[in-house]
């Protein structure tokens, strides 16, 4: 199975918000190696709840055959696009947990959404038979990209691979591992500075290492884009011949990571910190085993949120050990510097303390999350 350039790739994510307009307008890049017709066109529902109530589907990406004598002959690719309606999932205080294609626990937003598309993807894969697969997709439909890919290399026992710019993180760690085990690839690209691939928080994760196209921290929706040059997904993936020659990140839901309370001060609001106060975070519901009783938790219907049993949790460990209470400590008073608060101090944990601090990193982020997808020009169409 052939890998897609970076230059292909995005290209591919770009062509699948064309799925709105309902032409079929192939991009010559494309058109030069895949074959798309009037039946490769993919509809969808976005995953908010009042768009599933109203059924509101529309184009949602294309199914594409390699052409033949072509490098991809006899591969297929298969690309989802972003929406304006990720706004509300992303952003979603109480958004739930689902089981996924590959029967871990994931966004239930993101799964609705996939849910949607897939009796479409089941048909035309079922009649194009046994070949690999590449999925791609920017933002949202990163997201999508990611369960597809899940879902086919369960269903139709083939090689695929996944493809994704500014993706938000779509599981929780079972559902990562499994998904790093199972693909034959996995090309996370994100710019440093886009604030999507952050959300949503723990305790979500992402699979796979991710390549840096823009390394700078300072967080901007405008980083978010596909086209432009703030820095525009487009401009930096097509700067490179292949993933070999990209910046790596490290995976930070399998680093270790202690965050001690009077280094507090340090910690300021950008993707570098952003990063070790997730690792932080994730090392401590690890070692603490609690990590767990957030996941059956978050998938249980009920009024209680994933981040209320994440601040009941950081109470109970609070009290298991002295050690463990000052790496709460820790992880809360960088919580507070990084959300701008650096003058709120920290004593006990308690409870309503702890949600507070939580949902003030949520804001935090979400207000950046918001303004990403208001930017775009392709998101802000639907």
């Amino acid at each position: 199975m052939k890998t897609l350039s970076p230059t292909l790739a995005v290209n591919l994510a770009e062509f699948a918000y064309e799925s709105l307009t309902g032409k079929l307008d192939v991009p010559i890049v494309l058109a030069k190696q895949f074959l798309f017709n009037s039946k490769s066109s993919l509809n969808g529902v976005t995953g908010t709840c009042l768009e599933h109530v109203l059924n509101h589907s529309s184009g949602f990406g294309y199914i594409g055959e390699g052409r033949n004598g072509d490098i991809y002959e006899k591969e297929i690719v298969i690309t989802f696009r972003g929406t304006a309606g990720i706004a509300d999932t992303l952003t979603d205080l109480h958004c739930g947990m689902t089981v996924g294609p590959n029967y871990k626990a994931v966004h239930a937003g993101f799964n609705r959404t996939f849910e949607s598309i897939k009796p479409q993807l089941s048909k035309i894969l079922s009649k194009l038979g046994s070949r690999p697969v590449h999925c791609v997709g920017h933002s949202l439909g990163g997201a999508i990209a990611t369960l597809a890919a899940n879902w086919i290399k369960a269903q139709f026992k083939v090689p695929v691979k996944l493809y994704t710019f500014g993706a938000p993180r779509v599981g929780c760690n079972p559902f990562a591992i499994q998904t790093e085990t199972n693909l034959n690839g996995i090309y996370r690209a994100v710019h440093r500075s886009d604030p999507v691939p952050m959300v949503p928080v723990w305790p979500f994760v992402h699979a796979g290492s991710e390549y840096r196209l823009s390394t700078c921290v300072s967080l901007t929706g405008a980083a978010h884009k596909m086209a432009g040059n703030a820095p525009g997904y487009i401009n930096t993936a097509s700067r490179y011949p292949d993933y070999k020659s990209m910046e790596r990140g490290s995976l930070s839901n399998l680093t270790m990571t202690r965050l001690k309370y009077v280094n507090r001060h340090h910690a300021s609001f950008n993707a570098h910190w952003a990063d070790k106060i997730t690792s932080a975070l994730l090392t401590l519901l690890r070692e603490s085993g609690k990590i767990t009783s957030i996941l059956a938790q978050g998938v249980v219907a009920g009024t209680l949120t994933i981040y209320d049993a994440l601040a009941r949790s950081l109470v109970e460990i609070s009290k298991m050990s002295s050690k463990y209470a000052e790496d709460c400590k820790g992880v809360l008073g960088h919580i507070l510097n990084f959300v701008g608060k650096p003058g709120v101090t920290l004593v006990d944990i308690t409870y309503a303390k702890a949600k507070k601090i939580l949902y003030w990193m949520l804001e935090k982020l979400n207000q950046l999350v918001i303004a990403a997808v208001k930017v775009s020009p392709y998101i802000g169409i639907s």
